[in-house]
């Protein structure tokens, strides 16, 4: 159950339109009206997933082209194969910061869904 952190009293519903099939990841607290949008565990999980992999896979292609076309500058090689190797490592950088901000995203999310959650019932 996620509690509304405008006024800690209501519980958060999940709210859908009439031209949505499904419920989304938009929720209402049953007190107070308060609106929010909490994503899923679902997005949370796969997109730390998708981040990890792909910025794993993305940083190795970086590496390994970066170190390539650095290589051919230095020794002042191929124009071609320089010019070749320096945009595959400008694309394979352009995919590294894309999976940093995924991965941003992902953190935000679970933080947003850590302040909504229920809070522990004190033992006594």
């Amino acid at each position: 159950m996620l509690v509304c952190t405008n006024c800690r009293q209501g519980l958060m519903d999940p709210i859908r339109s009439e031209d949505e099939p499904e419920y989304t990841d938009r929720y209402q607290c049953g007190h107070c009206g308060h609106t929010a949008t909490i994503p899923s565990l679902l997005i949370v999980f796969s997109q730390f997933i998708s981040a990890v992999l792909g910025g794993g896979i993305t940083f190795y292609l970086l590496q390994y082209h970066g170190v390539r076309a650095f290589a051919l500058l230095v020794s002042e090689g191929n124009t071609n194969l320089l010019l070749r190797e320096g945009g595959l490592a400008l694309g394979a950088l352009t995919l590294v910061i894309a999976f940093i901000y995924l991965l941003y995203l992902a953190f935000r999310g679970i933080s947003k869904r850590m302040r909504y959650r229920l809070p522990p019932q004190n033992a006594q």
